[in-house]
């Protein structure tokens, strides 16, 4: 399968989108302009000059809690499940900006092909950013094994992060030193 992967532009719009809405639950689905704001930093790879996966990257602050007592409050929303993640709360990272995947799918027809390790590879290579983050629903078990896979750890759930339903998401993190 011969494939070619480069940034997105302005033009894949339309496409990201419709691959997106193939991808993801109804619940899940973004608006146009929510993806159009991820452009600039996109990835995509495509097979005979059509997108098969995309990934969208940029700031993902992991819990939207800037409350003052939040560290010691902070098992209302980020629940750590291993020595990082309590290390991610008292280093104050939790309200923190961070660079990450916001968005990332592939066709339902070339999944098991390897393509999301090559558009996650992609972003490593890319990255400026020593620590690098990503949400996925905590029932996404593909998606936090491929992460695993690639070296992400996970260090956190965030409780109600992902509505209808109503779920927890897995915060994984991965240092790329």
């Amino acid at each position: 399968m011969k494939l070619f992967i480069r940034r997105t532009c302005v033009s894949d719009l339309d496409n990201i989108y419709d691959l997106h809405i193939k991808c993801f639950s109804q619940t899940d689905l973004w608006y146009k302009n929510n993806i159009q704001n991820y452009l600039d930093k996109g990835i995509v790879i495509l097979k005979n000059d059509n997108i098969i996966g995309v990934l969208l990257q940029g700031e993902i602050i992991p819990c939207n809690n800037n409350n003052n007592n939040f560290k010691n409050e902070y098992e209302d929303v980020f629940e750590p499940i291993t020595d990082n993640g309590i290390a991610f709360i008292n280093n104050n990272m939790h309200n923190k900006s961070l660079y990450g995947i916001v968005m990332i799918c592939v066709d339902p027809k070339y999944r098991k092909k390897g393509i999301a390790q090559k558009l996650i590879k992609k972003h490593f290579d890319d990255n400026i950013n020593n620590l690098i983050c990503l949400h996925t629903r905590a029932s996404n078990i593909n998606a936090i094994n491929l992460y695993n896979k690639m070296g992400y750890e996970h260090i956190a759930f965030i409780k109600n992060k992902y509505f209808l339903p109503n779920e927890k998401s897995a915060f994984m993190i991965k240092n790329l030193n």
